[in-house]
């Protein structure tokens, strides 16, 4: 019994100790520890609503602050706030651990804070609130859920190698629902790090699993595909199609066909990649590339064609390939300029050697069978690949190519140059370079360049004993050049030498030398000669033509000149007969000559029948002055007077009016009518002072005074006529005058231009004042000096009509022009069409006024004026080749497209003349603005094939090419056509290189956005689609966000934690 007290009073003493030991920090009260347990009894029945509630009542009861009781309260709190997903739950939690950090329960709170943050998907957080675990604490369905979301957490952060070994741990325990998860993650994050193998083995162990086995079939064959295991894909995959989503299947079909594509089944290849293009927005370069080359394979060649185009528009291998297999589609297709383009951009690429050089062969041997060769395409493309590839099994065939381009090419300037740089050259060489150079010469001729002309059928001759007919015809068009440049002893020479050529005889030239070679003699004023070779044109020329009726009028002035009158209206009655060219001229000198017969009745009849039947001629002042004349010396003094009265009446700007008034004063004095006679003698003196015929009126009016014995009033009338009527003062002008004359007919221009100077300042009236300005002028023209030979130009032209009116308004007008004054050039060529007395003279008047109103864009006038010189006689080709010119472009910039284009096709008929490439460019650019893409296209490629020497205009071409393509979405063609002017183009400053790069960096500006909006596609299938929902059950729901005040404070509250922890290590 006493041990039992005993005992029972030490367990009393140690409970007292106890109980007051803990006194010191709590009091339990019975009340609060029953509502504690009623609420932990409901929280075990997962009653959170019921049981958080009784907590609360814990916690705000007063007992004392520190009661274990009430700290375990808030711990459940906490967890009844996470189960029933309060707002709170988080904050809860935290400050639990914050206030207790040496509570038991702090390590699972910590567990739970971790699932929290894994639950809003703060992976980062849930990591580090997950690492404060003490796993081991866990039982097994706790530690399989801990191993699980911190592996997840991890993976979510990219820390792939940490979350492996979580899955790694509870992978295997099929018990537990995160086995396949687990499973899953682990092969997907092998599968990530190329551990194909060991991927491939768990995801096949998930091929049953009701979770994933509809995402890993996916995995399984995108293993396969990066396994190049290409036998086991199409074996495998096909079968997926039937139940996968469009996207999934879209990519599966991908996949298929790439593989049926490595194991060359091209035809099994083409449904499956044909699925995938139609299933997607867009796809990738290199997935065109595969379908294109597919369809290259099966023989789709056009289809081919469209995918190869749209891959060929880059720098890479997949270019360089593209390229070239379109190169050889469109040659399947019969397309060979656009082969020969595709071929070009693969020569430029060198990712595959022997592809770049095949593709540069080709290129070239196509620019020489299209016969294209812009800017000597052909040449230069051979060369480079002689120069690039020496070794070549295909460099002799380069060789051959390259003489045979040497003796076909029409871009001579090109080719010629090249062939000069050949030190040694061969017998093909030297045979094209004759042909080569006698037709550059030939373009340069045309271009009126013909000095270079000559210099180049010098060339051509050097080699001449290859082709005799280039030889003979290079002699003749180098005596003609020489013509043209007024040496006609050289030009004799030439044309001698072509005639005496061996195959001369059979060229039609052969007899139009004859006609040069008396022209030649002819200016030569060797007359005898002259004769002697018209006259050997026309026995030989059996076609009559112009040129027959003016070798015959040719001859007839030669006996004219010579005084073989007989002879002389010989050859001018043939030339009336034949009634081809300038008949009023063959009448008029027919006539002349009858008269110098003094066949004067035969003069006049032909002189009548020019005024009958040529109303309109130039010659008709002349014929009714004539008749005048021959009616004088017939005595038919009447009609004489009539005559001279005509002229003045009815031709107010003729020279001949002051030798009919002349004529009038004379016969009016002999026929005793001196008061009819002085009227016209002074207004001679009056409008004509200073010329020969004003003197010899001034003579009759003193014999009419004398006659009529009233001497005073002829002094008189003299001294109103100033110093031009005082016998001294005008001796000393004669004087004067005849000293600079005298120096200016022997040649001496420089002194006598001061000696003319010198009397024009003296004498401002004085009777040479015309002569003088006209001689000065002159010779201020013959020295460049245009300034002060206008200034006396102007003098001569604004006197009343006179023997040098014609010539000064000539000179006038090409000193205007000269100096771009070209509306005072137009006014002189107006005028000099009014009063010139030589055709020669007349078409250039008309010419001028072409030009002028043409250069001041007055299209109207210069239409006009072009259609006059066109009706106008013997004018040149480069004249009639100018004034269509002239009407095409004015109607052009009128936007009369339906006139301008027949003026324009005239001349595009020779586009080795400057205007000629011209118009060949306007066509096509007519049509580009009339939207005719195709023929626009056309013209141009026919320009290209033409090879103009003028490259400008074939780059413009070029230029406006590239649009029809743009126009025609051929992107890849334009980008070709812009590249071949920036490559091969070789003028820098005339801004045609400059545009074609604006041009190209548009459409590659253009390419690169459409690049960025269409997805360049990975290959790789999209298994984190979710779109099904199958994978939700991996993550808890989130039915709450806390607001942003409490987020703030919470994480104050999670970083000050961590904050003491780290402290706390840094002490320990």
């Amino acid at each position: 019994m006493r041990q039992k007290i005993i005992i029972i009073s030490t367990l009393l003493l140690l409970f007292s100790a106890l109980k007051n030991s803990y006194s010191q920090e709590s009091f339990i009260s019975v009340s609060d520890n029953n509502i504690f347990k009623q609420a932990k009894e409901l929280f075990e029945k997962e009653k959170f609503g019921s049981a958080q509630k009784l907590f609360q009542e814990v916690i705000n009861s007063k007992t004392e602050t520190f009661s274990h009781v009430k700290t375990d309260a808030e711990y459940y709190r906490a967890i009844c706030a996470i189960e029933l997903f309060h707002k709170d739950s988080e904050y809860l939690l935290k400050k639990f651990v914050e206030e207790h950090p040496e509570h038991p329960k702090v390590k699972y709170a910590c567990f739970q804070m971790g699932k929290i943050n894994y639950r809003h998907k703060r992976y980062s957080k849930a990591v580090k609130w997950f690492w404060k675990v003490d796993k081991f604490e866990f039982e097994d369905e706790e530690l399989i859920e801990f191993y699980f979301k911190l592996g997840y957490s991890y993976f979510q952060t990219e820390e792939l190698d940490s979350a492996r070994l979580c899955f790694f741990e509870i992978k295997n325990d099929t018990s537990s629902e995160y086995s396949s998860p687990s499973t899953y993650y682990y092969a997907h994050i092998a599968y990530q790090q190329k551990n194909y193998q060991t991927a491939l083995n768990h995801f096949n162990n998930l091929s049953d699993d009701s979770l994933f086995a509809a995402i890993v079939p996916y995995y399984i064959t995108q293993i396969y595909y990066y396994k190049d295991d290409y036998e086991k894909i199409v074996d495998y995959a096909p079968d997926l199609l039937d139940n996968a989503t469009p996207t999934r299947s879209s990519e599966i079909a991908r996949i298929i066909g790439e593989a049926y594509f490595k194991l060359k089944d091209y035809k099994n290849a083409e449904p499956y990649l044909e699925k995938f293009k139609e299933n997607e927005k867009s796809i990738s370069r290199e997935d065109k590339y595969l379908l294109a080359f597919v369809y290259y394979s099966n023989g789709k060649f056009e289809e081919a064609s469209k995918l190869f185009k749209k891959v060929a528009n880059g720098k890479d291998k997949f270019a360089q390939n593209s390229s070239f297999h379109l190169a050889d589609c469109y040659i399947k297709l019969n397309d060979k300029t656009k082969a020969k383009a595709a071929f070009s951009e693969a020569s430029k690429m060198d990712f595959d050697k022997n592809m770049a050089e095949n593709a540069l062969f080709n290129y070239a041997k196509l620019t020489y069978e299209l016969s294209y060769s812009p800017f000597n395409e052909t040449i230069n493309t051979f060369e480079k690949f002689i120069e690039k590839y020496p070794e070549s099994e295909n460099i002799d065939l380069a060789y051959d190519f390259l003489v045979k381009v040497y003796t076909t090419s029409k871009n001579y300037k090109a080719a010629l140059n090249s062939i000069e740089k050949i030190s040694n050259k061969n017998q093909k060489i030297k045979e094209a370079y004759q042909r080569i150079s006698y037709y550059r010469a030939l373009e340069l001729f045309t271009n009126l360049k013909y000095l270079a002309a000559i210099n180049h059928f010098n060339k051509s001759l050097e080699y001449k004993k290859f082709n005799k007919q280039i030889k003979a015809l290079s002699y003749f068009w180098k005596a003609e050049a020489f013509y043209r440049l007024k040496k006609y002893d050289d030009a004799i020479e030439c044309y001698n030498n072509f005639l005496s050529t061996t195959g001369a005889f059979e060229l039609k030239e052969y007899i139009s030398a004859n006609y040069s070679l008396g022209y030649c003699y002819f200016k030569l004023k060797d007359y005898p000669k002259s004769i002697s070779w018209f006259r050997k044109y026309v026995n030989k020329n059996e076609n009559i033509s112009k040129t027959t009726g003016d070798a015959y009028n040719r001859i007839g002035d030669c006996y004219f000149v010579s005084k073989d009158y007989s002879n002389a209206i010989k050859y001018y009655d043939l030339a009336i007969t034949i009634n081809t060219i300038d008949v009023d001229y063959s009448l008029f000198n027919k006539a002349f000559s009858y008269g110098l017969l003094k066949k004067h009745s035969k003069k006049i009849k032909i002189l009548e029948n020019i005024l009958t039947d040529f109303p309109q001629s130039q010659y008709t002042d002349d014929a009714i002055f004539e008749i005048g004349k021959s009616y004088v010396k017939i005595d038919s003094i009447q009609k004489a007077i009539e005559k001279f009265d005509a002229i003045i009446a009815n031709h107010p700007t003729s020279s001949y009016i002051k030798k009919a008034l002349l004529q009038l004063g004379l016969l009016h004095y002999n026929a005793n009518q001196n008061s009819q006679a002085l009227v016209a003698y002074k207004k001679i003196v009056e409008d004509y002072k200073g010329s020969a015929e004003s003197k010899n009126a001034l003579i009759g009016i003193k014999n009419i005074y004398i006659d009529e014995h009233q001497e005073d009033k002829y002094f008189e009338y003299v001294a109103q006529l100033g110093d031009f009527a005082n016998i001294s003062i005008s001796e000393q002008d004669s004087l004067s005058y005849l000293s600079a004359e005298n120096l200016y007919m022997s040649g001496n221009c420089k002194d006598s231009k001061g000696k003319f100077t010198k009397y024009i300042s003296k004498y401002p009236d004085g009777n040479y004042l015309l002569n003088s300005h006209f001689f000065k002028a002159d010779c201020n023209y013959q020295n460049d000096e245009f300034e002060e030979a206008l200034s006396s130009y102007n003098y001569v032209i604004i006197q009343p009509k006179n023997s040098y009116t014609e010539e000064a308004l000539l000179k006038a007008a090409r000193i205007n022009f000269y100096f771009k004054n070209f509306e005072n050039a137009v006014q002189n060529c107006q005028s000099l069409e009014q009063i010139a007395e030589n055709n020669t003279n007349l078409l250039e008047a008309r010419i001028g006024q072409m030009r002028g109103f043409f250069k001041l864009n007055n299209d109207s006038n210069a239409i006009f004026a072009a259609n006059r010189v066109l009706i106008s006689d013997k004018v040149s080709d480069e004249i009639i080749r100018e004034a269509h010119y002239i009407l095409a472009k004015s109607f052009f910039s009128q936007n009369d497209y339906q006139s301008a284009v027949p003026e324009l096709k005239i001349v595009a008929s020779n586009v080795n003349t400057k205007e000629g490439a011209e118009a060949k460019y306007l066509l096509s650019e007519i049509l580009f603005l009339q939207k005719q893409y195709e023929l626009a296209e056309k013209e141009i490629i026919d320009f290209n094939n033409k090879n103009t020497p003028y490259y400008f205009w074939q780059a413009k071409a070029i230029l406006l090419l590239s649009d029809i393509y743009i126009n025609k979405d051929d992107i890849f063609m334009a980008k070709h056509s812009l590249q071949s002017i920036i490559e091969a183009y070789d003028v820098p400053n005339d801004g045609i290189i400059d545009e074609a790069q604006v041009k190209l960096n548009e459409i590659e500006e253009n390419e690169e956005i459409d690049e960025i909006l269409e997805e360049n596609l990975d290959i790789e299938i999209d298994f984190d689609d979710n779109s099904e929902k199958n994978y939700n059950e991996l993550f808890e729901p989130e039915k709450n966000e806390i607001d942003s005040i409490t987020q703030k404070e919470m994480d104050r509250i999670f970083n000050e934690t961590f904050e003491t922890e780290k402290d706390s290590t840094k002490n320990n």
